[in-house]
C-alpha cells in the first residue's frame, strides 16, 4: 500500500503524521508549495516528495493518486494533521490481505482545543473513504469538501483515524473564512431542490446517506442558517455532553455558517489569494 500526504506549510504536524505510518512500503508526501520546513522534515522520514502546485482540493488528489512512482494500487490518503494508530494500522494491514472491495470507510476521530468531539453530529457522522483502490476511483471535483467516488463494494474499518490539528485557533479560523468563500461559490451555483435531489440519487461518495441527505438536499433549503445549525449541533446532537470545547466548537460552525451566507450575498473580489488558492492546507475539521 502507498500512504499518500498532501502538504503545505505543515511543519508542526508532519512529523507525527509521518511516523504513525512508517508500516506503509512507501509514504508520497505531494506538497503545493510550503514556506517552513515541511519538505525538508518529510524527506528527513524517508518519505518520497513531489512538488505540485496547488489544482484544488479533489483536483491535487486526483493527481496524486495517479503518479507514475506509486508503486501499488491500494493507495491511503491521510492528511498531514492527522494519524494512524497502532491498532487501525494493524487492521489495515489484516484487511489488505484479501480486501475483496474497491475501498474501505473509517470514522474521523476529531479532536479539538484537546477534546475528542464525540457529539455534535461530527463524529457519528465523520465515515470517509480515504483507503481505495485507486484504479476504481476518483475525487468528486468539489471545490470543498471533496468525497472519493468508488466504483465497487465499501467496507468499513472499526478503528477510527485520529484528526488533531496542532496549529492552533488562529490558523483554524482562517483556514475557515477560505472554506466559507469557496462554499458560498458554490451554493451560489447550486440547482433547485429537484436538481439537488437527482444529484444525490446518482451519487458514488462513500460518506453516510443520512449526512449527504442533510447536507446537500435539506440545509440548502433552511432559513436562519447560522441559528439551525448550532441548535442542531448544540442541543439536537448534544453538542453541550463536550464541555467547554463542544460550545465553542459549536458557536465556530455557527460563524462559518455566517459569514458563508455574507460571501454569498457580497462577493470577495475573484483575485483573492486565498480564494483562487482554494486553501490547500485542507483537512477533516472543516
Amino acid at each position: 500500500m502507498s500512504v499518500i500526504i498532501l502538504t503545505r506549510d505543515e511543519e508542526r504536524d508532519v512529523g507525527r503524521c509521518l511516523a504513525s505510518t512508517r508500516w506503509a512500503e512507501q509514504v508520497v508526501v505531494v506538497d503545493s508549495g510550503s514556506s517552513d520546513d515541511t519538505v525538508a522534515i518529510a524527506a528527513r522520514a524517508g518519505a518520497e516528495v513531489v512538488r505540485q502546485p496547488w489544482l484544488g482540493f479533489s483536483g491535487q488528489r486526483d493527481f496524486a493518486m495517479n503518479l507514475a512512482q506509486l508503486r501499488h494500487d491500494w493507495v491511503y490518503f491521510v492528511d498531514a494533521d492527522q494519524w494512524v494508530s497502532p491498532e487501525l494500522a494493524a487492521e489495515i494491514a489484516d484487511r489488505l490481505r484479501d480486501p475483496g472491495c474497491a475501498g474501505f470507510s473509517q470514522r474521523r476521530r476529531l479532536v479539538f482545543q484537546g477534546t475528542w468531539m464525540r457529539h455534535s453530529g461530527w463524529y457519528s457522522g465523520s465515515w470517509v473513504v480515504q483507503l481505495m483502490d485507486r484504479r476504481r476511483a476518483s475525487w468528486d471535483g468539489s471545490v470543498v469538501g471533496e468525497r472519493a467516488r468508488v466504483s465497487g463494494p465499501v467496507r468499513r474499518l472499526r478503528h477510527d483515524l485520529v484528526d488533531e490539528d496542532s496549529k492552533g485557533l488562529p490558523d483554524w479560523l482562517r483556514k475557515h473564512i477560505t472554506y466559507a468563500q469557496l462554499e458560498a461559490r458554490h451554493r451560489a451555483r447550486q440547482p433547485s431542490l429537484g436538481g439537488r435531489a437527482r444529484a444525490l440519487a446518482s451519487r458514488q461518495a462513500g460518506g453516510p446517506l443520512v449526512r449527504t441527505v442533510l447536507k446537500d438536499v435539506v440545509f440548502p433549503s433552511v432559513p436562519a442558517k447560522p441559528l439551525a445549525l448550532f441548535l442542531y449541533m448544540y442541543v439536537l446532537r448534544l453538542g453541550f455532553l463536550d464541555g467547554r470545547a463542544g460550545w465553542r466548537f459549536c458557536c465556530l460552525h455557527a460563524w462559518v455558517e455566517a459569514i458563508t451566507n455574507q460571501f454569498r450575498e457580497h462577493p470577495p473580489p475573484v483575485s483573492s489569494p486565498a480564494a483562487a488558492r482554494e486553501a490547500p492546507r485542507a483537512h477533516a475539521t472543516r
